[in-house]
């Protein structure tokens, strides 16, 4: 049966009035209409002339058919508009290049009703800008919502701001965990962990190349986990800025690239009996285009995707016109084809940086060039991203049998001159883990090496001030 999605606003959401003024404004475009509504400043008063966008030349269609440069030039009425007050849910343009991309990519379409149900799209300051709102428009104090533990640690705080209570559930090699996340439901009225809460009203996944474990759930899995949710009434936030950043199935031909396919279009499966609404997912340019420009977009049930934008009408009225306008300007003079020629790029540039600090990792905290070093870790080559998460062996401290990464990062890694994440700052209860994320991203090989080496060192170091002459072999 549908999800009832009224019911899962929260009440400041219901209480929030419409914007007088955001409400009448598409009136504006009515024919002869002519408007005393906004007080939008005179363009002539606008000190731009023109936006010249010009690509590297190793860019995808950086160059036309005679080997010239190109350049992509915002001017006119389409640089008027985008510097201009602009609608809330985003520029028209990049709706529409969205549009088509989630069509190709998600093949869902928009308000043609069946068989893809009518979903909305809204563009925000980045998925985080758009992640932060969804809490307001869901949440009330003492709700609960599910999180993948270990969890993206951006998603935590403005629940513990809205005093939402956030329940860990366990992950696998392909992050969150069927199982238990259906064990966790099932005695939920049961367990002394949760009878309690309230019985929770979504949950909150990043399930490609997830931050920080890395993992990849594959479609089979969100099948599990969305039918999970559908039988228990819970909307799934499909959180998945890394999605294009994926490196399985590449090839040569960027266009054949076969993905997992996403929960937003794993609603269409089985919708005949349950209908849309289940899923309300967000994307992000940061990773692929800049994350400078600060755009994200969502896309899900019109309920909540217009609540969310209700809340951008009165805080930051729309994200960035000419941001919004460099990305979709890009997207239709790439084509959709292009686009994703462009990310399968992008993607192939992030797998040899994975390759190469996995080498790295195996040669100096693994088991060696020569397999025959004893290793001081264990970790699981991630299939997308940008992050490993690995586990420290590490000696045992109080409350913590497998040791405390945060005091050997915070005490002995800085000693040594290197920096990682401690674990404990992706779990809801803040545990004592011996886990560390690191970042592959930007680090260059020799530095790759020389940090990898200091953070031997600190381990080294911190079995040595714990009273070991040798480091005790690793359980793996």
């Amino acid at each position: 049966m549908p999800l009832d999605l009224p019911s899962l606003l929260s009440q400041s959401s219901c209480d929030r009035p419409l914007s007088a003024i955001r409400g009448l404004l598409p009136l504006e475009s009515r024919p002869g209409l002519i408007s005393l509504l906004a007080g939008k400043p005179n363009p002539s008063g606008f000190p731009f002339d023109s936006i010249t966008l010009r690509l590297k030349p190793t860019v995808e269609g950086s160059k036309d058919a005679q080997g010239n440069p190109v350049q992509i030039t915002i001017d006119g009425s389409d640089l008027e508009r985008v510097l201009q007050y602009g609608s809330t849910n985003g520029d028209v343009m990049l709706q529409r290049e969205l549009t088509k991309l989630i069509s190709r990519v998600h093949h869902r379409t928009r308000d043609n009703g069946e068989p893809d149900g009518v979903f909305a799209l809204a563009i925000g300051s980045g998925s985080q800008d758009l992640l932060y709102k969804t809490i307001s428009i869901l949440f009330n104090p003492q709700d609960t919502v599910l999180v993948e533990s270990p969890v993206y640690p951006g998603f935590l705080p403005e629940l513990e701001t809205h005093r939402v209570k956030a329940v860990g559930i366990s992950t696998d090699e392909q992050g969150l965990s069927s199982q238990a996340l259906r064990d966790t439901l099932k005695s939920w009225n049961s367990s002394d962990a949760t009878k309690e809460l309230r019985f929770p009203k979504a949950i909150y996944t990043v399930p490609t190349g997830a931050n920080p474990a890395g993992t990849t759930a594959s479609t089979e899995r969100k099948r599990e986990i969305l039918a999970i949710a559908r039988e228990y009434g819970l909307l799934v936030l499909e959180d998945d800025p890394y999605y294009f950043l994926t490196f399985e199935n590449m090839s040569e031909d960027a266009l054949k690239q076969e993905r997992a396919l996403s929960y937003f279009a794993l609603e269409r499966e089985d919708a005949d009996k349950w209908g849309y609404g289940y899923v309300l997912r967000f994307e992000s340019f940061s990773k692929i285009l800049s994350a400078g420009m600060r755009v994200g977009f969502m896309m899900g049930p019109p309920t909540l995707v217009n609540a969310v934008v209700a809340l951008t009408a009165s805080s930051n009225l729309h994200a960035s016109g000419p941001a919004q306008a460099m990305a979709g300007e890009l997207m239709q003079y790439w084509g959709t084809d292009g686009f994703l020629r462009h990310t399968h790029n992008v993607a192939r540039m992030y797998k040899e940086r994975r390759d190469m600090f996995g080498r790295q990792l195996d040669t100096i905290l693994g088991r060696g060039e020569d397999g025959k070093q004893a290793p001081i870790a264990t970790y699981v080559t991630p299939v997308a991203g940008m992050f490993y998460w690995i586990k420290l062996h590490l000696p045992p401290t109080d409350g913590a049998p497998e040791g405390d990464s945060y005091r050997v990062i915070s005490e002995k890694a800085l000693e040594f001159g290197v920096l990682a994440m401690p674990g404990g700052a992706f779990f809801v209860d803040k545990r004592k883990t011996p886990y560390v994320r690191t970042s592959f991203s930007l680090i260059e090989p020799q530095d790759a090496h020389e940090a990898l080496l200091r953070l031997r060192r600190a381990v080294e170091s911190a079995w040595k001030d714990a009273g070991y002459n040798e480091i005790p072999a690793m359980n793996t």
